[in-house]
């Protein structure tokens, strides 16, 4: 059929993995769970990345990939104590606002 989305087997998951910054390149998944056909992969780490941040007794960096580089997943981790920092795609734009102190009026 033309124009229809494929049909695959299998099931998405979600991990999040602590990796200790002083011991090198292994990593020790924390939560690793199915994304159900209720949630979608942004909702399902931004609640991962909660329950795991509630239980750390310092605040994290988390690391994510392009597919989380977008307003959704800024949106719904906002209130996260954690640090994100993410891929994003090539064709993102950001904006950004400026709040301007009396620059650029006549006085």
């Amino acid at each position: 059929m033309s124009g229809a989305k494929p049909v695959t087997v299998g099931q998405g998951y979600s991990t999040i993995a602590w990796i200790p910054e002083q011991y090198g390149s292994w990593a020790l998944p924390l939560l690793h769970e199915r994304i159900t056909s209720f949630d979608n992969p942004i909702s399902k780490a931004a609640a991962q990345l909660k329950l795991v941040c509630e239980n750390l007794p310092q605040r994290p960096i988390s690391l994510w990939d392009a597919e989380y580089g977008c307003a959704s997943f800024v949106k719904q981790t906002a209130d996260i104590s954690a640090d994100k920092l993410m891929r994003l795609r090539s064709n993102r734009v950001l904006y950004l606002s400026f709040v301007t102190l009396g620059r650029g009026k006549s006085e």
